[in-house]
């Protein structure tokens, strides 16, 4: 059983997770523009964008990034094939360098006869948006550049003239939520969880449901509450979501 202050305070906590999605979200949209707009003034050119020329993001990308770390790990442009005239295979991504405060260029292999490999073309972060035209979450997971932070990765699809140009991204902390999550509900009481729409765990008040963790609907102590994203924005759908807020049974 849940209580009326209990209910409230998941409420609390859903919005906020919503609310810091959206944040994200519209800093994503607002990158896939700039990136579409580069894209359509070379067409207009006449000519093709090289690698280089997505240097020109990092005038937005690099504040963003200062501006909330407790919240952005890293972000960035993950670019089609052949989008690019010179790398066919290419990402602008920028991330916070671990033990500090710089901020450091994702190196990736991106030759495909190597073991090392990045094969972002599978991924669902990147598969979603390219095959649906939707926004995507998908997490939570452990880096892939070797943190062992758990993460989630939004994604927002660049397209100009219907042509798929590549996604603008943003890897999200797991425990950024966790914070939201106690802040909202307390780190004492009925035990609580965050988790997604496969019971994946994102974040607690307890250490019996890590991130990571899966849930059972049989846990949950009464009906969870959904976290929406802004419905009065004219935002694209997005895969990955509801997530869920529950209570947990003692």
């Amino acid at each position: 059983m849940v209580s009326d202050v209990r209910a409230e305070e998941m409420s609390a906590a859903a919005r906020e997770v919503g609310t810091a999605l959206d944040e994200v979200f519209a800093w994503l949209a607002e990158l896939a523009g700039r990136f579409a707009a580069m894209h359509a003034s070379s067409v207009a050119e006449q000519n093709q964008l090289r690698a280089a020329d997505l240097s020109q993001l990092r005038a937005s990308i690099f504040p963003r990034l200062t501006g909330n770390p407790r919240l952005l790990a890293g972000t960035g442009v993950i670019v089609a094939d052949d989008v690019l005239a010179d790398q066919p295979h290419w990402l602008e991504w920028w991330q916070h360098a671990q033990g500090g405060t710089e901020l450091e260029f994702l190196e990736v292999d991106h030759d495909p006869a190597s073991v090392g490999f990045y094969d972002y073309e599978s991924a669902a972060w990147f598969v979603v948006p390219r095959d649906t035209g939707d926004r995507v979450v998908v997490g939570p997971y452990v880096d892939y550049s070797g943190t062992d932070e758990y993460m989630l990765t939004l994604a927002h699809p660049v397209s100009h003239d219907a042509r798929f140009l590549g996604v603008a991204a943003a890897d999200i902390r797991a425990d950024a939520f966790e914070a939201l999550l106690l802040r909202a509900i307390g780190a004492v009481g009925q035990p609580a969880v965050l988790a997604n729409e496969a019971g994946r765990v994102i974040a607690s008040n307890t250490p019996s449901k890590i991130a990571g963790s899966l849930v059972h609907e049989a846990e949950f102590a009464g009906s969870p509450v959904r976290v929406v994203l802004n419905q009065d924005a004219e935002v694209r759908d997005c895969a990955g979501l509801p997530w869920r807020i529950a209570a947990l049974r003692g």
